[in-house]
């Protein structure tokens, strides 16, 4: 196998692969955050019933992560939203998106955990 045959295959598994991690981040995600995760699909072909992602936006905290698919491409961005507004957006890499998305995430639970919390006590008393 020639080195351009060993890229184009690594390529073809790549970009297989990435396909694969969207549907099941979007899938886990829709489940795991209802109410917080919008996800847009469109069927593969005219008489197909599988569908794909093409676009996910998860509402964080003040930011919307958004993760589009552009053939085999993956975009990722971040945005700062007020009241519907978006003041800023910025385009990241896959891996740092994943990270502030896990950060905004966490804090947002523990948010909710004091909530929740804070709620239970003032029912008690």
């Amino acid at each position: 196998m020639s080195g351009y045959e060993e890229s184009a295959a690594w390529l073809r598994r790549a970009q297989t692969d990435l396909q694969a991690f969207v549907e099941a981040l979007a899938e886990r995600l829709e489940g795991d955050m209802p109410g917080l995760v919008e996800v847009e699909r469109k069927r593969e072909g005219l008489f197909s019933g599988k569908r794909q992602v093409v676009q996910m936006r998860i509402h964080v905290d003040g930011y919307d992560y958004i993760l589009s698919r552009e053939g085999a491409r993956v975009l990722t961005r971040r945005s700062q939203v007020v009241r519907g507004v978006v003041l800023r957006h910025e385009d990241l890499p896959l891996q740092d998106w994943l990270q502030g998305l896990i950060e905004d995430v966490g804090k947002l639970s523990g948010q909710m955990q004091s909530v929740s919390q804070a709620l239970h006590d003032f029912l008690l008393q």
